[in-house]
């Protein structure tokens, strides 16, 4: 299954990737298992490819090295629209310290087969299940916004300054800061301060086993299966009250 999601790409990926974190209840263990990796696993592409596309992004003929005083060939994490790669800025004057970033990479395909899937995806919607159609629209347009990494960077530089405003950023919670002094970032390419921390699956699974201990249960998957149970058992005998 995994196998023929990561061939078909797209859009394909990203439903894969939905059901893994939502798809608790509604799918078995081994699925859910199965489609994990595809949160920031799916296999990378070649550097060379990368590289080019920042070049290119630069427009200007500078390379990774007139911007980057280090740029890591592995990616910490790879997704179903781009990867992301840890890297050090060069400091714009002689008195900055080095700076290390994240730099998002959006593959250059991914477009185009977003916009032919969820195309086919409004038709059939049409012709289908026409009552849902506004869904459709919805999620198309979700989805083209999310492709321009230009709107990406404002919307976290929007939250911040929201955040800022409330006295939440930073002393409670951090946004990651966009870093576009060089006029690096484009519509396929983010550059973000490198913050350390977990990864938002393992934060929720923290949080879960610590609910399910304080319901008397060893860790959170029991705590799911219990509750799983008790829901199929509430429908097969007819729902309600």
């Amino acid at each position: 299954l995994v196998d023929l999601i990561l061939q078909m790409g797209g859009i394909y990926v990203k439903i894969g990737q939905v059901m893994s974190t939502l798809g608790q209840g509604l799918l078995p263990d081994e699925y859910l298992r199965a489609l994990r990796p595809l949160q920031d696993g799916v296999p990378p592409r070649d550097f060379a490819q990368i590289s080019q596309i920042v070049e290119d992004g630069l427009g200007d003929g500078r390379t990774l090295s007139d911007v980057f005083l280090e740029f890591e060939e592995r990616p910490i994490g790879a997704a179903s629209i781009a990867q992301a790669h840890r890297a050090v800025l060069r400091p714009n004057r002689p008195d900055e310290p080095p700076e290390r970033v994240i730099v998002k990479v959006q593959y250059p395909e991914v477009s185009r087969l977003f916009q032919a899937d969820l195309a086919n995806l409004e038709l059939a919607t049409r012709l289908f299940a026409p009552e849902n159609i506004e869904v459709a629209k919805a999620l198309r347009k979700r989805h083209e916004n999310e492709l321009d990494f230009r709107k990406e960077a404002r919307n976290l530089e929007e939250c911040a300054r929201h955040m800022r405003e409330f006295g939440m950023e930073p002393e409670r919670v951090r946004i990651p800061r966009v870093r576009n002094e060089t006029g690096i970032c484009s519509e396929n390419v983010l550059v973000m301060e490198y913050l350390e921390g977990i990864s938002l699956s393992d934060a929720i699974g923290l949080e879960q086993d610590r609910v399910a201990r304080a319901l008397g249960r060893e860790d959170g998957e029991e705590l799911k299966r219990v509750l799983a149970e008790r829901m199929r058992e509430h429908f097969e005998k007819g729902g309600g009250a």
